[in-house]
């Protein structure tokens, strides 16, 4: 008996978003989807009847991969949301050619950096790429438009509030 592809994708795509939720390395989460796709190669053994569910398999790799504590999460929330607010005020006010605070933007501007890089780096981290260790193929191709989104929609959001300003005439 052998497993369909569309099966095996479906369990290797579950399998390998119950790992980042375990906040598993991507080059472990690679080596792990290349275990149960050789062993269902090999066997033609569906992967659920061999290993267990995605979410089970991945639970059962947790003293492997201790997942960070809840409260790194939220302090990377609440960083990203700070350093959000002050860049965002910080362009507004150089935008307006006002201080904030009675500080220049230029100093939001800074801070908001400052605040936003470490949160930046963490979820860089944690987006990293999974690659099949067999032949380097990118198992999880769509993962990084998650970074992109983190930054490219408050981006965004301060260049449309910037040409709604403009447009209104302040």
């Amino acid at each position: 008996m052998t497993i369909d592809e569309k099966t095996m994708s479906t369990y290797r795509q579950s399998l390998i978003l119950a790992l980042r939720l375990k906040d598993v390395p991507g080059d472990r989460i690679g080596e792990v989807v290349a275990e149960v796709e050789s062993h269902v190669a090999d066997t033609g053994e569906d992967p659920t009847e061999a290993f267990g569910t995605p979410r089970e398999y991945a639970a059962g790799l947790v003293d492997e991969h201790r997942p960070d504590p809840w409260w790194q999460t939220a302090v990377t929330i609440a960083c990203a949301a700070v350093a959000g607010w002050f860049v965002g005020q910080g362009a507004l006010a150089l935008l307006l050619g006002e201080a904030y605070l009675g500080r220049s933007g230029w100093l939001w501007l800074g801070l908001g950096l400052v605040v936003g890089i470490p949160a930046g780096v963490r979820v860089h981290r944690r987006s990293s790429r999974v690659l099949d260790p067999r032949d380097g193929a990118d198992l999880a191709p769509g993962s990084r438009w998650g970074v992109a989104v983190l930054v490219g929609l408050p981006i965004a959001v301060v260049l449309v509030g910037w040409l709604l300003v403009l447009a209104l005439g302040r």
